[in-house]
């Protein structure tokens, strides 16, 4: 049976995050590491932001996850409601409040379960990041950035996977803009209509992995499009 639009569109994240937040499925603990390692740099990028050192941001961000899990605070979490990250933003805003309240250091692991994901910042731009904008603004624009960094990599490893790779890192990847596609025919032996075609695939795939994964992360396929306009809107930024 084919999936209808509406079918497919159910099978998103907002999917992760019940099974997540479902303490009695054993996938829990699985898709709850997915959604960390999803979101664990746009929520670093605003907590540090906020004046917090990276220490302190990194522990509060780990802490964050694990409460989830702990608390059951998925179940909280509603596609009707808005975006996910826009939930998931106001929930780590209202820990960050409760864990000055109750005055708690939020170490890592301390008093939950451990989340099992790692966080790994080499990436010394996620700091310049958390610093260039307001919080929230710095959040959204890690979110965009992070987005199409998912979307690169799919892209790649399917043009790598149909032999296409070396036309694609030269096209759209780490080689772009070298050459012209005159220059880079000659030297795929075909001819410059073939690689502006093959330009114009790229382009069009991309776009279209974009959306899907927006998709994952709206309630409605019909807010996709403004979505798509508020990405590019961030990467302009």
């Amino acid at each position: 049976m084919e999936k209808t639009e509406a079918t497919t569109f159910q099978t998103t994240r907002w999917s992760m995050v019940r099974r997540a937040g479902d303490e009695e499925d054993p996938q829990a603990s699985e898709s709850l590491a997915q959604l960390c390692q999803l979101y664990w740099r746009p929520l670093f990028v605003y907590c540090y932001g906020t004046g917090r050192n990276r220490a302190d941001a990194e522990d509060l961000t780990q802490g964050y996850f694990t409460q989830l899990l702990a608390r059951d605070s998925l179940r909280l979490a509603d596609p009707m409601r808005g975006k996910f990250r826009t939930f998931l933003l106001t929930s780590f805003k209202n820990y960050l409040t409760d864990v000055h309240r109750q005055g708690q250091a939020a170490k890592r692991g301390r008093g939950a379960t451990h989340v099992p994901f790692e966080l790994d910042l080499s990436e010394g731009y996620l700091i310049e990041h958390a610093t260039e904008a307001e919080p929230e603004l710095a959040y959204d624009r890690q979110w965009a950035r992070d987005l199409v960094q998912r979307a690169t990599a799919r892209l790649r490893e399917e043009y790598t996977a149909s032999g296409k790779g070396e036309w694609f890192e030269n096209v759209a990847g780490e080689k772009a803009g070298a050459c012209g596609y005159l220059e880079l025919a000659a030297r795929f032996g075909s001819t410059e209509d073939a690689v502006k075609s093959f330009a114009l695939r790229v382009r069009k795939r991309f776009r279209m992995l974009l959306e899907r994964e927006i998709a994952d992360t709206v309630a409605s396929p019909d807010e996709v499009q403004s979505e798509m306009a508020y990405l590019a809107e961030l990467l302009r930024g």
